[in-house]
């Protein structure tokens, strides 16, 4: 069996977020805060052995008080971020235990990941190399400069929603970084596009979406309450999947 480390991109302002001062991985989802429903599903597979939360410099100590009895996991630990995403994934990468192949990145203000979804991905990284999950674009496009007027009516036949845990292997991705000149990738996966490398697909899931606004709450909450049933026998991985069910 395979071994990942995870990294939770918890270190974000949440600007678009409207909640106060509260930063939006730090708001209560169903009676926890919303970075510890992912951490939970990650922290219940054997096959993970290192579960790094990446928080804003300000808030390392506060959390670590905060959160003392949740990180008695020896899995767990804290690393301080920065002020980009793709700064704070360098940090907590730098504290990747050295024998382990594989790392996932995951939003914090993702919670409602699946177990099923976490196998798939892990299985396709582990058959390929890498892996994104991704969800096929459904709604009609529309390209416009002005924000007024429609400029453009977009293709979507080949057009997918990334999302995230982004898993690749340790070194791939340290690679990557060391090349990574004065490059702001917005994930994982354009770093290591830029190298030149193919990076696969997996099947993502709707309900695995970002929470970027107070909207979005409500929608997380219900999600939540159906991955709490299907999620109640946690699935691992065992061995290679066939592509045929690479989709």
């Amino acid at each position: 069996m395979s071994q990942f480390s995870v990294i939770i991109a918890a270190a974000g302002s949440g600007t678009r977020f409207d909640s106060g001062n509260q930063k939006k991985t730090y708001a209560i989802l169903n009676g926890k805060p919303m970075w510890q429903h992912s951490v939970q599903r990650f922290a219940s597979r054997d096959d993970i052995a290192q579960i790094l939360i990446v928080v804003s410099p300000e808030d390392e100590q506060w959390f670590a008080d905060m959160h003392s009895n949740f990180l008695t996991d020896g899995r767990i630990d804290v690393v301080p971020g920065g002020n980009e995403r793709f700064i704070s994934v360098g940090n907590a990468l730098a504290k990747v235990n050295a024998d382990v192949e594989f790392v996932a990145i995951h939003d914090g203000a993702r919670p409602c990941v699946s177990q099923a979804l976490l196998e798939r991905v892990f299985s396709t990284a582990c058959v390929h190399g890498n892996a994104v999950p991704a969800v096929p674009v459904s709604s009609t496009l529309k390209r416009s400069a002005s924000g007024t007027q429609i400029d453009q009516t977009v293709d979507r036949s080949e057009l997918y929603l990334s999302q995230t845990p982004q898993v690749f292997k340790v070194q791939v991705l340290k690679d990557a970084y060391a090349q990574l000149g004065d490059r702001k990738p917005t994930d994982e996966a354009q770093l290591i596009e830029s190298t030149g490398q193919t990076v696969f697909l997996a099947e993502g899931c709707v309900l695995n979406r970002k929470v970027t606004s107070q909207q979005d709450i409500q929608f997380a909450e219900a999600a939540l309450a159906t991955l709490d049933q299907t999620d109640s026998h946690p699935i691992h991985f065992d061995g290679p999947i066939s592509d045929s069910r690479l989709r």
